[in-house]
């Protein structure tokens, strides 16, 4: 594949690519996912490409729903879909129109059903073995019986999504699964099913914190929507979207399934429902083989057929060349989606990062511009934000060799 790209630096972007930056930031901090860029980067991107209140922003892979709730910041109607329930629950409640005199009613009773001489022993659902393990003993208990509690006395709609994301969002400083990078690391941790109330209490206080106390001051929620889909077969079924601004799943073998496991089983999936949603997720991990439109039109990039092959003979796991081939189809499957449902003229921004295997680069953000151009889309530049190490492995292997996260930006023509 030829340097035929406009590939400029703003290395002052690097602080906005990282999801370190949202930990701090109201409604933001309310659950973090790893790889998020920060709203700042949404901001940029709508004051320079002229965005206002006419204009809708699609976001096709919504996460934790930075995109959509930093349109809201700047008054833009925005739409965000996503394949896990989780982040939908996430995103939706993070750009409803909360009303904190109704939420600080409902937690005024809530909170006094959450005292361990209330809780029942008799569990409301039936738990996979993954959520025994990391909530052992009353630890389940205790949680199961705030969830019967929520679902009892707060009647289903954005308060209940609040209390509910509050409850998953604590289960973390509980669970002995532990997210580590890309995976669940098991430790010993013993905090006892006592402290669990307090705990939620504190976390539903902070979340009470960056709520406004005046509805007016959150706009119209109907302008903001979230919605379970997948990237590569949007419902829409008109163009309407003059702008996109999102970030796909990275190929670095990171299964959300399983780094959100224990929240998803708990409150949102059963076992197999997880394992669905591992299957057809976004092929950026070995374990997904998603079900998947035609892929007519799409030719694999030649330096994408070097790395595959390098792949291959090095002996490693077969499931990681067949990742790194689903992953650059999903790409163009979802880039022609985006054509499909933009308006002409409207731009669109991929958030991306390079990667390393067998010590052979991987330009993820080139071959990205590759798939759009074959999607119909025409590529304006490739905005490098920032360099970041190769993976502990790579680095151990072949040495230090920084890679590119990238903003690479398309034309709907």
């Amino acid at each position: 594949m030829k340097r035929r790209w406009n590939i400029e630096e703003r290395l002052e972007w690097r602080a906005w690519t990282t999801p370190k930056g949202l930990r701090d930031k109201p409604i933001h901090r309310w659950l973090v996912f790893p790889h998020s860029y920060t709203p700042e980067l949404a901001h940029a991107l709508i004051e320079e490409w002229g965005l206002g209140s006419d204009d809708v922003v699609l976001d096709p892979f919504a996460g934790a729903g930075t995109t959509v709730l930093g349109a809201k910041e700047r008054g833009v109607p925005a739409t965000g879909y996503d394949l896990s329930p989780l982040a939908v629950l996430a995103a939706r409640t993070k750009v409803s129109p909360l009303r904190r005199k109704l939420i600080e009613k409902e937690w005024t009773r809530l909170r006094d059903r959450l005292l361990p001489a209330d809780w029942s022993k008799l569990l409301a659902s039936d738990y996979p073995d993954l959520v025994w393990k990391a909530l052992p003993g009353h630890l389940l208990v205790a949680f199961d019986w705030i969830k019967q509690q929520i679902h009892l006395r707060v009647p289903p709609g954005p308060s209940q999504d609040f209390f509910l994301l509050g409850l998953l969002a604590t289960i973390p400083e509980f669970s002995r699964a532990v997210a580590t990078g890309g995976w669940l690391k098991w430790v010993d941790r013993r905090r006892p099913a006592s402290r669990v109330p307090a705990a939620f209490s504190a976390r539903i206080s902070a979340m009470l914190e960056d709520v406004p106390v005046s509805p007016e001051q959150q706009g119209n929620g109907a302008a903001w929507n979230i919605v379970e889909a997948d990237a590569r077969a949007l419902p829409d079924r008109k163009p309407r979207y003059s702008a996109v601004i999102t970030s796909p799943p990275y190929p670095n073998r990171h299964d959300y399934t399983r780094v959100f496991g224990v929240e998803l089983m708990f409150g949102l999936l059963d076992w197999e429902g997880t394992r669905r949603l591992r299957y057809q997720s976004f092929h950026s991990h070995p374990e997904a083989k998603p079900k998947r439109p035609d892929g007519d039109g799409y030719r694999m990039p030649r330096i994408l057929k070097q790395v595959v092959s390098s792949v291959r003979e090095a002996a490693d796991d077969e499931r990681v060349a067949a990742m790194l081939e689903g992953y650059f189809l999903d790409m163009y499957l979802c880039l022609k989606e985006t054509r499909r449902v933009c308006r002409p003229g409207a731009r669109i921004a991929f958030v991306v990062g390079n990667a390393q295997y067998n010590g052979e680069e991987l330009p993820v953000d080139e071959l990205t511009a590759d798939s759009g151009e074959q999607a119909g889309l025409t590529c304006e530049q490739i905005i490098v934000a920032r360099y970041r190490g190769n993976s502990a492995q790579q680095m151990r292997r072949f040495g230090r060799n920084p890679s590119r996260e990238s903003v690479v930006v398309f034309r709907r023509v």
